[in-house]
């Protein structure tokens, strides 16, 4: 990646930070925040901090699991490259929609081909959509009646969260399993592409599309073969889920708060995390913020809600995006350095041998 763009996508963060740090203290003293943080326990905010490496961990630890499925065998050190690399750019890309390619350009470049890492990431995120509606149905029933008491909003965004991520999964299943489907779309790409003449010998390419298309159903064949892989993955990314989820109630108690449970606090979240995924906005952070700060006044109470709030977002997604963009960083310029140095190697033996 060159430098300007290393430059543009750290200022486009400090942007999205600041914008939305201000939108958060737009008419509320930042004395009385501070204030408020001379309460909280030093030893929940560090479980805070240990709730994100788990969730980072657990995402890493399917990469794994579904690469040795499929055949390719990657080290914990490349897990949590392709982990960074995801969040921070599904963080400052619209809609959250440049992560998973880029993540999976890292891992093309790793010898991990791309039929294979899009049929992992394809089923990450219908996985983790799946894993979404499971809690949230499981929500409905611990705490339906106080989940929908407050405000009409955010009823509304939620259950349109809850449709059209049930929609998403539906569409994931066919576009993975589904080869007739997946013939159609690679033939109307091709016609419309040949339409307006963007590529060169048509024929050629249609046939190199649908012989990666037969290695593309045959790993997602495998995992109807074997349908514990899926098992596998969903109870991994449940835990996932359940890693980040946590981190409202660990700031919860941080504050010496003790009047909702766990399973509670739990339940709101997952509802603002599908509140938040429906609307077309970077990372949903946007809506989020908005439903965050209306929910954690419930749940902090009216005093509280926006230390709670700015306290979360800090260390769920902020924090864990900063940590991302240097991993990311870190891991890129190392495997860039690595690919020079065979590279050099390669040249000096060509020379060698000449």
């Amino acid at each position: 990646m060159p430098k300007k763009k290393y430059v543009l996508s750290v200022v486009l963060f400090l942007v999205l930070t600041f914008g939305t740090y201000y939108f958060v203290f737009k008419g509320y003293s930042i004395q009385e925040f501070l204030s408020s943080l001379t309460h909280v326990s030093p030893f929940y905010v560090g479980i805070a901090c240990l709730c994100m490496f788990f969730w980072a961990f657990f995402e890493a630890l399917y990469l794994k699991r579904m690469c040795k499925h499929l055949g390719y065998r990657i080290n914990w050190y490349q897990a949590f490259g392709y982990v960074f690399t995801e969040c921070y750019f599904s963080a400052i890309t619209p809609s959250s929609i440049g992560g998973q390619p880029i993540q999976m350009m890292e891992m093309s470049r790793d010898g991990i081909p791309y039929r294979v890492n899009s049929v992992i990431i394809l089923l990450n995120t219908m996985i983790y959509k799946v894993a979404l509606i499971f809690l949230a149905i499981l929500g409905v029933l611990i705490c339906g009646a106080k989940l929908f008491s407050f405000n009409v909003l955010f009823n509304w965004l939620v259950w349109l969260g809850f449709i059209t991520t049930i929609f998403v999964i539906i569409c994931f299943i066919l576009l993975v399993y589904s080869k007739k489907l997946m013939y159609k779309i690679v033939s109307f790409v091709i016609k419309l592409l040949r339409k307006l003449k963007f590529i060169k010998n048509v024929e050629e390419k249609e046939k190199k599309l649908k012989e990666s298309l037969k290695d593309y159903q045959e790993c997602a064949k495998t995992t109807r073969r074997h349908p514990w892989m899926l098992i596998e993955s969903f109870i991994i990314l449940i835990f996932q889920r359940l890693s980040i989820l946590s981190i409202s109630y660990v700031i919860y108690k941080a504050f010496g708060l003790s009047d909702l449970n766990a399973l509670e606090v739990i339940s709101f979240q997952v509802w603002i995390t599908l509140g938040a995924d429906f609307m077309p906005f970077p990372g949903g952070v946007v809506v989020a913020e908005g439903l965050l700060l209306e929910a954690n006044k419930l749940i902090y109470g009216t005093t509280l809600a926006t230390s709670g709030m700015i306290l979360l977002r800090s260390i769920s997604f902020y924090g864990i995006v900063l940590f991302s963009f240097i991993a990311y960083l870190y891991f890129h310029f190392k495997k860039r350095k690595k690919a020079k140095k065979i590279e050099r190697g390669l040249y000096e033996k060509r020379i060698y041998t000449n």
